[in-house]
């Protein structure tokens, strides 16, 4: 078995120079999907600075004297920043650190400086910086590798699907890509190069096949279209030529991906366990308390997607809920609760499927081969 895991992890060290050879051929290159009426008299850009002193206007407007820590010409130099009526919803106070929107006329030469939004990258580091000692604290050495797999899933998000989307890909080619990618890195990564990883991994990707062919057969079902949302439509309006339709797919398939891999590894690992407590010898043994696993977490799950997406549409539920005369059907046809109604059930599906396919993996593996 020694054989065995270092065949696992020289594939997984090829894996990953795969990887780093692909994204550095997509990192590089230019995009090819350009919005549609680009207006080439302007040009803008963001920049930050920290607020000196705050002076109040006619009506609501607002004029921020702001020293900027960003931009080659105003970094270190007091500017002029505008707060307008129009997005009066943040009150700054003098010492916050905001973001500015910079509008050039690129025919005349004049600037303007908008206050956008408070500068939120000190606060995420901040924030990562906190969930990192604690996790290490508590978790050691898992904690470290469950950071490590949450840095890569995010930074191969940006540098293979958002990516592969600007140089004109098919988005859901480039979904496929990076969830297999993300697959294949993170759960070796986290669970070893073991039977129970190996397991895990086999029984996701065919989860997976069925999550897309639900997510296919549920938007038909439900008729969400290709625009079920205003952010949608704004990225059919700005940018014509990009797929709507595969948009919408990859959306519902990776809303399923997380609690899928979860499920799955959750159920393997407990079958090892059992395995290695000796109350397990046969498949149809490992086979039940695999499904007695799985139908435990199976509700606590489908609650998790139920309450991401609830968290993610809250203001527009409560919009929704205090509109005079909204009835149960109105608020169900919304295209937005259609949507996030449809995504959960796609995972709940997804997730129900995959409790037996992971317990007849994970018990053959361990009981028709000798245990690594």
């Amino acid at each position: 078995m020694k054989k065995t895991k270092k065949t696992f992890i020289f594939l997984y060290v090829i894996l990953i120079i795969i990887s780093a050879v692909f994204v550095l051929k997509v990192l590089y290159q230019e995009p090819e999907i350009a919005a549609i009426h680009k207006d080439n008299a302007y040009s803008h850009e963001f920049i930050h600075g920290e607020i000196q002193s705050i002076n109040d206007l006619e009506g609501e407007d607002k004029e921020l004297t702001v020293l900027a820590n960003s931009g080659e010409e105003e970094k270190g130099n007091s500017i002029t920043v505008l707060q307008s009526s129009i997005n009066n919803f943040n009150t700054y106070e003098k010492g916050n650190e905001i973001q500015i929107y910079k509008s050039i006329n690129n025919q005349t030469g004049d600037i303007k400086y908008e206050a956008a939004d408070f500068y939120h990258q000190y606060g995420v580091y901040y924030m990562i910086i906190i969930f990192s000692a604690i996790t290490i604290l508590i978790a050691r050495k898992k904690g470290v590798t469950a950071i490590l797999s949450v840095l890569i899933s995010l930074g191969l998000f940006y540098l293979i699907f958002l990516k592969m989307i600007g140089l004109d890909f098919s988005p859901l080619l480039a979904c496929f890509i990076f969830i297999i990618i993300i697959t294949l890195l993170t759960i070796p990564l986290i669970h070893g190069f073991n039977k129970k990883a190996l397991s895990a991994i086999i029984a996701i990707f065919v989860g997976y096949l069925f999550s897309i062919a639900i997510a296919y057969y549920f938007r038909e079902l439900s008729q969400l279209g290709n625009t079920p949302g205003e952010e949608f439509r704004l990225l059919g309006i700005m940018y014509p030529n990009i797929n709507l339709s595969e948009i919408l797919i990859a959306s519902l398939f990776i809303g399923a991906v997380g609690a899928l891999i979860d499920t799955a590894i959750s159920i393997s690992s407990a079958i090892f366990e059992a395995i290695e407590e000796k109350t397990a010898h046969t498949f149809k043994k490992v086979y039940k308390i695999g499904m007695e696993v799985g139908k435990d977490i199976l509700g606590s799950m489908i609650n998790t997607l139920l309450f991401a997406y609830i968290a993610a549409s809250l203001p527009f539920l409560i919009l929704i809920s205090l509109s005079q005369g909204s009835t149960l059907s109105e608020f169900i046809n919304m295209d937005f609760i259609a949507l996030e109604l449809t995504r959960t059930f796609i995972g709940a599906i997804s997730l129900v499927i995959i409790i037996p396919i992971v317990a007849s993996v994970s018990a053959y593996l361990l009981t028709k081969f000798e245990r690594a």
